[in-house]
């Protein structure tokens, strides 16, 4: 009979903070993402123990606290030069922006054309977003579907109403309750207004 294992003969992971019983053929970690781990925090800890060392890029002897984490082969000022020529090469702006528009399922001509047909002003209000600022995508959030482009505070006023005509109509008697008078204050668009 098998008798089960006892304490002392588990094997645990070595990764600092997990400690997960290791599975049969692994020696040290239970997953190569521990193992990565416990490698760099070995690195970092070998490093952290210099006074300085040399940026791979600027070839300059620079101080230990100008490489973050402590392994990283560049100082802080070459890591940002190379991000920021990263972010340019990609495109800047416009392509984090088209990036950020996946989640929508939007490319940025898409954004666009209904910026387009919007005319560059909120579906709701009819104000332009400011300068250098954008149109939100507003969506469905139970379907995904996308709807049309808002300014930041229609957006954020139909998020936190939760999408709910209900709660809007509440609002909008509960204000009217306290003398604020319903006015269209040319919210409404394309004749509707009375």
């Amino acid at each position: 009979m098998q008798e089960a294992l006892t304490p002392e003969l588990e094997r645990r992971c070595e990764n600092e903070g997990c400690a997960e019983l290791l599975p049969p053929r692994r020696r040290k970690y239970c997953s190569p993402a521990c193992a990565k781990k416990a490698a760099n925090a070995r690195d970092d800890e070998r490093h952290a123990q210099l006074a300085s060392k040399i940026c791979r890029d600027c070839q300059k002897v620079q101080p230990i606290g100008e490489f973050r984490p402590p392994r990283s082969p560049r100082c802080l000022a070459c890591t940002r030069l190379m991000r920021q020529v990263d972010y340019e090469r990609r495109g800047g702006k416009e392509y984090i922006y088209g990036h950020n528009l996946k989640r929508y399922g939007l490319t940025l001509e898409e954004y666009q054309d209904k910026l387009a047909t919007q005319e560059g002003r909120c579906a709701i209000c009819g104000d332009e977003p400011p300068e250098g600022k954008r149109l939100h995508v507003d969506h469905n959030h139970e379907t995904g579907a996308v709807r049309d482009l808002l300014c930041r505070w229609c957006n954020y006023a139909l998020g936190n109403v939760k999408d709910e005509p209900g709660r809007l109509l509440a609002m909008i008697s509960y204000l009217e309750r306290h003398g604020i008078p319903l006015t269209t204050g040319g919210l409404l668009r394309g004749g509707d207004a009375t």
